[in-house]
């Protein structure tokens, strides 16, 4: 009776494989919303300090748009979606860097101030202190950065809840083509403050076709 019930769970977890497998070839597709934004510019307080070089784009992944920039303290890659900024950080310098997030800002399209959030920090831990992010000389940090504001407690789930920093709704977010984002970072370096801004501009507006859920027809 057991080898019975045994057969019997194998063949219909094989048909769910196959049936699976089927749609994965023949599944509908829906069209999400995608944007192409841009690194255009950075500005640094003591930039009169020391050589800035401008953001140009970096080529070095196909599948995701990314952008360079270094100057005499730290080389960074950025890359922005509506899901928030993608850092990596080198420091060139001899000295240690320090981002003090709390003291950082993400400006919107209408140049409105939002508390950061970096992905080191929970979600439910938002409205706390956040700890800095120390970079050794010669050393890296990945990070990715969002909104706090964006983060809420849903009264439905009792989970906290990310809004996208621009709209998903293809309708809506082409309005969005041309307009501007900005990170404002306080860094220290060894000591010395100061303050970076990082401008962001949405270039293009497009929709992706991408597979439903063979399951869920998401």
């Amino acid at each position: 009776m057991r080898k019975l019930i045994f057969f019997l769970l194998a063949g219909i977890i094989l048909l769910a494989l196959a049936a699976c497998a089927t749609n994965s070839e023949t599944s509908p597709t829906k069209l999400v919303t995608r944007y192409d934004i841009a690194l255009t510019r950075v500005t640094r307080a003591d930039a009169a300090m020391g050589k800035v070089k401008s953001p140009v784009a970096d080529t070095t992944l196909v599948d995701k748009l990314r952008y360079r920039y270094e100057d005499d303290l730290m080389r960074t890659i950025w890359s922005a979606s509506e899901n928030g900024f993608e850092l990596t950080l080198y420091n060139a310098s001899d000295k240690i860097i320090t981002i003090d997030w709390d003291k950082g800002l993400y400006l919107d399209y209408d140049n409105i101030g939002h508390r950061l959030l970096p992905s080191k920090t929970k979600d439910a831990d938002k409205d706390k202190a956040q700890v800095p992010s120390v970079i050794n000389p010669r050393g890296n940090l990945i990070e990715t950065i969002f909104s706090a504001d964006h983060v809420s407690l849903s009264a439905v789930l009792g989970i906290y809840t990310r809004t996208p920093l621009l709209p998903v709704d293809y309708a809506s977010a082409v309005r969005y083509q041309g307009k501007e984002l900005k990170l404002s970072l306080p860094v220290n370096v060894g000591g010395v403050d100061t303050q970076y801004e990082y401008v962001f501009n949405v270039l293009n507006v497009r929709q992706v076709a991408v597979k439903k859920n063979s399951f869920f027809g998401l």
